[in-house]
């Protein structure tokens, strides 16, 4: 399997739903040689301290708050914000198409009309998701689940 293997991996509802299996998944990707990038909405700073602090390596954050705040597009009401749902609802896509992301595994159904790039629709209530007629699983081994991602890859190419 090629070392340049790049992995998306939403972080509110995926990540957060099992810190310690992505720990060691993002481990073990990482020193096979492959990239993590963590993709959500949240804040830069929010998503680096609860990845620190879960001691979950990443290669890349992509905070699609910060990205949008940078463009001036986003309207603040107290403690709310909000972006254009038509823009917030392609960033994710938008990124993984310019980074060549081989696989992005997120929970939130409505995002994937949006995606060229393998969208691998995560449930919490079952630790899994079904892409190209394969189930990924992430409650079992990392290495069986990172071994069943590289074969799906390797499989699309």
């Amino acid at each position: 399997m090629s070392s340049d293997l790049r992995i998306g991996i939403d972080f509110h509802g995926v990540i957060t739903d099992n810190p310690l299996f992505f720990s060691d998944f993002a481990r073990l990707a990482i020193k096979k040689g492959h990239k993590i990038h963590i993709i959500s909405g949240g804040s830069y700073s929010e998503l680096q301290d609860f990845l620190q602090q879960n001691d979950i390596p990443y290669t890349r954050i992509f905070s699609l708050l910060d990205y949008f705040e940078k463009r001036g597009l986003v309207k603040y009401e107290k403690t709310e914000f909000t972006v254009d749902d038509d823009l917030w609802d392609k960033a994710k896509a938008e990124y993984c198409r310019i980074h060549k992301i081989n696989i992005q595994i997120d929970d939130t159904p409505r995002y994937a009309n949006a995606f060229s790039t393998p969208f691998c629709l995560y449930s919490p209530d079952t630790a899994a998701c079904d892409i190209g007629g394969q189930q990924l699983i992430f409650k079992d081994s990392p290495e069986k689940t990172l071994a069943a991602i590289e074969n799906f890859v390797q499989q699309k190419n």
